[in-house]
């Protein structure tokens, strides 16, 4: 928790997108913990719970920290039907979360890695989902996917960082997997940053609307 407190520190952006949250309920929550400590707001809605017959013990899922006041959080369910975590990355339920500024949605995202099939149906859905909000999006996340294995040259939609740039594993990495996809009319720009705290190098993204400022 250290290190991406000292990351949103160092970089200090507007959104932060945090994908694979686990938080264990009844301990202190290391979303708020974070959130506090670098004065954002949380919004973390988990898409499954874990634990025992007797109960659930934790959450896991997608978070987004922010400085910036939004209207909306919206979630979404990205695999379907629902089935019931039991430990295995397969059984583990993809969502999408957006939440609103202004008239721009900021989402977050994390598609299934080892199933290819569950992983296009995700995307389609995603697809689908952007298609439907009211406004401007932009979407940050582990796709487990390198864009151009989605989306063509002859898609208007924003991408960086573009070239792709190698964010999986950090240590020696070799997937170009995290990148931010944004509506027609965004310009992206992005740094992959050589930071510690994750098996995934962060990426630092600056967004402007083309015709009219950051």
């Amino acid at each position: 928790m250290d290190n991406v407190v000292d990351l949103v520190r160092e970089t200090d952006p507007q959104v932060v997108s945090l994908v694979e949250v686990d938080e264990t309920w009844g301990d202190t929550s290391r979303i708020e913990a974070v959130a506090e400590q670098c004065g954002y707001t949380s919004v973390f809605a988990p898409i499954f719970e874990y634990g025992q017959e007797h109960g659930p013990r934790g959450g896991f899922g997608n978070a987004l920290l922010s400085r910036l006041p939004f209207s909306i959080v919206r979630q979404r369910q990205l695999v379907w039907p629902s089935t019931v975590y039991d430990g295995s990355e397969p059984s583990e339920l993809r969502s999408v979360t957006f939440a609103k500024f202004g008239s721009l949605w900021v989402g977050t995202t994390h598609l299934p890695r080892g199933d290819a099939e569950a992983r296009a149906a995700a995307l389609r859905r995603l697809t689908s989902i952007t298609g439907e909000l009211d406004g401007e999006w932009l979407l940050c996340g582990d796709f487990n996917t390198p864009a151009s294995s989605w989306l063509s040259s002859s898609d208007s939609v924003s991408v960086a960082p573009r070239p792709a740039v190698p964010t999986y594993p950090a240590d020696e990495p070799v997937e170009a997997i995290d990148y931010c996809v944004a509506s027609p009319g965004i310009v992206l720009n992005a740094k992959v940053l050589d930071a510690a705290g994750s098996d995934h190098l962060a990426v630092l993204f600056e967004a402007r609307a083309s015709d009219h400022g950051d």
